[in-house]
């Protein structure tokens, strides 16, 4: 049940993000080389976590590989969107007041990027691995600093933090500070003939006929979210 609604979840997210980085480059507040570089993410980032359904599909106990390169496309997904994130934060001069300043967002975003790139480096290596030889690597299953943990189960727990609990943190802080993005769903305005006196109505002049007892006087022709 949690990895579906992660999934989809997932895929809202980096279409309603792919519109949010286009807004900004229109108004200006974005240079070519992120647009280009989005443009290029947005496909790619869609199709490997569109992939990630291979997890359900090749079942682990009958195809380790199979079913972990579904989950290796997905890691790379996340490291790229965290990427993403941490260039937009410094190509839009984001400012956070709760952090102080420009300064100290940008050092937070710096420690964050640092973070998860170290730890997902980790982590794809070890997933490659199991692609490529159908079994975990061996220094992943010796014992950890943490009694009754492997090696193996500390990444994946260090991972789990980084790419999946603090995301939510940050999101909703961004949440509390950003403009939210605003979705309208409208068409071209349709033009009716009166057939009793031959004129042409636009879309807000009351219908004659139709709509059932004919009383409605206009018809909203976009709708806000």
């Amino acid at each position: 049940m949690f990895y579906p609604l992660f999934e989809y979840s997932l895929l809202v997210y980096l279409v309603l993000n792919f519109f949010t980085i286009e807004l900004h480059y229109q108004r200006g507040e974005l240079p070519k080389w992120f647009h280009s570089f989005s443009r290029i993410y947005f496909p790619v980032s869609l199709l490997l976590c569109a992939w990630f359904r291979m997890i359900f599909v090749c079942i682990a106990y009958q195809n380790v590989q199979q079913h972990t390169a579904g989950f290796l496309g997905l890691q790379i997904a996340l490291i790229m969107l965290a990427v993403q994130n941490t260039l937009f934060i410094y190509a839009t001069k984001t400012a956070y007041e709760f952090l102080g300043g420009l300064k100290q967002t940008r050092i937070a975003a710096l420690a964050y990027i640092s973070c998860t790139l170290g730890i997902s480096s980790v982590k794809i290596t070890a997933t490659i691995f199991i692609v490529m030889n159908g079994r975990g690597a061996h220094w992943t299953l010796q014992p950890s600093f943490l009694p009754g943990m492997c090696v193996g189960e500390v990444v994946d727990l260090i991972w789990m933090i980084f790419n999946a609990v603090l995301p939510v943190i940050i999101s909703y802080c961004r949440l509390k500070s950003d403009y939210p993005l605003v979705i309208s769903i409208g068409m071209k305005e349709p033009k009716y003939i009166s057939h009793e006196e031959g004129t042409e109505l636009s879309e807000t002049q009351p219908l004659r006929t139709g709509g059932g007892s004919g009383s409605r006087t206009k018809y909203e022709s976009a709708m806000d979210a």
